[in-house]
């Protein structure tokens, strides 16, 4: 008797050449379907030159903004050098301008430009004359100011500024 479930005897199940066989046809089948499909992949080979073109795109406006940005800070920092050297040649003037205030400021010069310039002579010890006053007897009226409200307090205020000594 003959039996089918012995796989030792039965070497058509090791035989690999059958399945390898459907392998490739289900491989042609596969393929040809891809090549039906064909104008989709068309579609995405084209939104990959859409990309790289705005990829290409993004880059040359992030180099135009950090060429503008460097061109900004530039042209800044140039102007402010210009207002350095201004701010410099000023302080410079400011000095000089400074140096002939003092001079023209010491009494001096004051008493030479009197002088000759306007004919101006200096007092002598001969010529001051001094009196005095008595004060006594001086008496000082206040002007009555019956302002009411506002009257008071202005009259509060003085004599505190006068009691402070202003």
């Amino acid at each position: 008797m003959y039996n089918d479930d012995n796989l030792a005897y039965d070497l058509s199940r090791f035989d690999n050449s059958d399945r390898e066989r459907r392998e490739r046809e289900r491989k042609k089948e596969e393929e040809a379907r891809k090549i039906r499909m064909a104008p989709a992949s068309s579609l995405s080979k084209s939104g990959t030159k859409i990309t790289a073109f705005l990829a290409i795109a993004v880059m040359f406006a992030a180099f135009f903004a950090v060429n503008w940005f460097n061109t900004k800070k530039d042209d800044t920092a140039r102007l402010v050098a210009e207002q350095q050297e201004l701010l410099n040649e000023e302080l410079e003037n400011n000095a000089l301008l400074q140096s002939k205030l003092d001079a023209k400021a010491n009494i001096g010069y004051i008493e030479e430009y009197a002088k000759n310039n306007l004919q101006m002579n200096k007092v002598t010890s001969a010529q001051k004359k001094y009196i005095s006053v008595n004060t006594e007897s001086l008496i000082e009226v206040e002007k009555d100011d019956s302002e009411g409200f506002l009257g008071s307090i202005k009259k509060g205020f003085k004599s505190f500024l006068e009691y402070i000594g202003f």
